[in-house]
């Protein structure tokens, strides 16, 4: 018996040793800091943002390639870039990006020097050459290129094509023409209203309103704006001319600096809203506004 004994305490003296943990240096020796990294102003001085494709007026690439390098080799990082849909990352030394969509984006580098991160300076790209969605819902082009596309535009077949309201209805109300019963009785189309259509064109942006027998009415300028104002729409129709049945609503027009809000817009249906006010402080209800319902003609 004392021979078990003795023979079970010196197999749980064993067992206590073999739980002693025994310290793996190595990996904290590969990763200590062993030096002194570069600055962020060396590490910035190796790296280049460019657009080196220049935009020409019958091309459709141009400034919305971006090409990234790191010319340091030795160090190994990652490129943040924002982008319209996020900031994404792109684990190389050389790439280039192509942007889908015209603004101003940020550009930084992250790299690993004497085992420590660096973060380099931000380089800040404008890429103006994209072409937009909206330009081929309202002008029907294609790309760029598409210098001869024209679309011609007119009123929904329907009495509430164009009626004057309480700004925000898109916000509460569905805006389908008829389909809500605080539209009504609001619209003051006539015949010769539904006869007339407006021509957008991508040469030149410029817009033409004709009557119903094809006689120009005016002719003017057309831009377009993704701006939301925080007001739930999807953007703005900017004209240097008034649109069919704005000479009937309570707003006033001032050109450019009254712009169309886009309520939506897809290639065969455009809803745009004319506000009494840009400047509003109460609610939606205290202000006015007129609606527009265009559809596509073929």
């Amino acid at each position: 018996m004392k021979t078990k004994l003795y023979i079970f305490t010196i197999a749980l003296t064993l067992l206590g040793m073999a739980c002693d943990p025994i310290e793996d240096k190595s990996l904290r020796d590969e990763f200590a800091k062993t030096g002194t990294p570069v600055t962020s102003a060396e590490l910035t001085a190796a790296l280049s943002v460019t657009q080196p494709v220049p935009n020409n007026d019958d091309k459709v690439e141009g400034d919305q390639y971006v090409v990234i390098n790191n010319a340091r080799k030795d160090i190994a990082g990652t490129w943040f870039v924002n982008t319209p849909t996020g900031i994404k990352q792109y684990h190389t030394d050389h790439d280039t990006i192509v942007y889908a969509a015209n603004g101003t984006y940020d550009i930084y580098f992250v790299g690993l020097s004497e085992k420590q991160a660096v973060t380099s300076e931000t380089f800040t790209v404008t890429v103006t050459n994209c072409f937009d969605e909206y330009m081929t819902f309202l002008s029907g082009a294609k790309d760029k290129a598409d210098k001869t596309a024209k679309k011609t535009w007119k009123l929904l077949d329907h009495p509430l094509a164009f009626y004057n309201g309480m700004y925000g209805a898109w916000k509460y109300y569905d805006m389908t023409p008829g389909q809500s019963n605080y539209q009504s009785g609001n619209s003051v189309l006539t015949a010769d209203d539904f006869g007339k259509y407006m021509v957008f064109e991508i040469a030149g942006s410029k817009l033409t309103i004709y009557d119903k027998n094809g006689a120009v009415l005016n002719t003017g300028g057309w831009g377009f704006s993704h701006e939301d104002r925080g007001e739930l729409i999807a953007g703005e129709v900017i004209s240097s001319i008034r649109l069919i049945g704005t000479e009937k609503s309570w707003q006033a027009f001032s050109g450019t600096s009254t712009p169309y809000y886009i309520l939506s817009i897809d290639a065969d249906n455009m809803i745009l809203c004319l506000p009494g006010t840009y400047n509003r402080t109460g609610d939606d209800w205290d202000y006015d506004a007129s609606y527009y319902f265009f559809t596509a003609v073929e």
